[in-house]
């Protein structure tokens, strides 16, 4: 792979990670720009093109803008360890909101989404696939001019009562938990079944390219159906919420994936995280470093009970996090996720993985 001459390997370490294998270290994909400073970023737009309406449409709907800047991304990116050249198929987080109605506005880095239901009864009447054949269109287009250099991950569709909230509002998906939550259940149902039929459609797209399935900025690979789940909007509700809503939501997509990740979005979280571990499917959590709380090996008692539970452990950590992960987490079924300023750094931080992993760290 002209990205990934070690794709081999790399692809090996991956799938054992999924078993809680270890092959000769933990996991750890460290990304840098090859020249000091260049925009590396699968997140962020390296132009302001907020006053250019054409512009700014097509950095998110053209097929050959979102490949060229996507390529332009890999040649300027160092792909230390296991990180990969991926292309993120980025409709929005929570995007399966669109085939429901949902109109995009777009920003220089984000897409947004107003409100467009008046009632939990517009699941019934709503569903199109206006957006979705755009962005079928895109994923093949993506996917027939990989020519062996990158791989098509998967869309940032993920978190159903987060897409009912883009949907309908927050605060009124709050508000319907306790004044009609049969019905929210049911248009979660609803949104879960087409989730699971437009993912496939996806899936199906890419499977042979990707070896199975792929996650962009996780930098994972899969030798089957992966993607993440989440529900960011859980912070705010009670274990007993989270219960009745969410479990059943996660239940269902992992009807359909093989290898299922939650995507666990801050501390408030782990309230709930005693009921994600007890999701017997579970493959994987992952713990994201969120601005204005400590760092991840603050929290390693948390982290040692994930790992304790069965589940592998996908962390995004400041590169000075490294050690003290490493020397209290198993490297069986750890992946650890870093950026650096330079090559030079990443290939550090790689060597000091490849000789201070453990199995069994006291």
């Amino acid at each position: 792979m002209q990205f990934k001459p070690d794709i081999d390997k790399v692809r090996e370490r991956l799938y054992a990670f999924w078993e809680r294998e270890l092959i000769d270290r933990a996991c750890i994909a460290v990304v840098a720009p090859r020249e000091k400073g260049a925009h590396i970023s699968m997140f962020h737009n390296d132009r302001d093109l907020t006053n250019d309406p054409e512009a700014l449409r097509c950095y998110w709907e053209d097929p050959e803008t979102i490949l060229n800047n996507a390529i332009s991304r890999m040649e300027r990116t160092f792909f230390g360890g296991d990180a990969l050249p991926m292309v993120f198929q980025n409709y929005g987080t929570s995007g399966h909101c669109r085939y429901f109605g949902a109109k995009p506005l777009y920003g220089n880095d984000t897409i947004w989404f107003d409100p467009v239901w008046q009632s939990l009864e517009d699941v019934h009447n709503s569903y199109t696939e206006e957006a979705l054949k755009m962005e079928l269109e895109i994923a093949k287009y993506l996917t027939e001019h990989a020519q062996g250099r990158y791989f098509v991950a998967m869309p940032d569709n993920c978190g159903t009562l987060d897409a009912i909230g883009h949907l309908y509002g927050t605060e009124n998906v709050l508000m319907d938990m306790l004044t009609a939550p049969e019905q929210l259940k049911e248009a979660s149902r609803i949104l879960n079944e087409a989730w699971i039929k437009t993912s496939e459609m996806f899936y199906r797209i890419s499977e042979s390219l990707n070896g199975g399935g792929a996650h962009a900025w996780m930098h994972l690979l899969a030798p089957g159906r992966l993607n993440h789940m989440q529900c960011d909007m859980s912070v705010m509700f009670s274990p007993h919420m989270f219960e009745q809503f969410v479990l059943p939501e996660l239940e269902q997509q992992m009807e359909w994936l093989e290898y299922p990740v939650y995507h666990f979005d801050g501390i408030e979280q782990e309230r709930h995280l005693s009921m994600i571990l007890s999701l017997p499917k579970l493959k994987a959590i992952q713990w994201t470093y969120v601005a204005g709380q400590p760092a991840p090996s603050k929290y390693l008692s948390i982290l040692k009970k994930i790992q304790k539970a069965g589940k592998s452990l996908i962390i995004m950590a400041p590169p000075g996090d490294i050690p003290a992960l490493l020397d209290n987490l198993s490297a069986k079924g750890l992946y650890l996720n870093t950026e650096t300023q330079t090559p030079e750094e990443a290939d550090d931080i790689v060597r000091y993985v490849e000789k201070h992993s453990k199995e069994n760290p006291v």
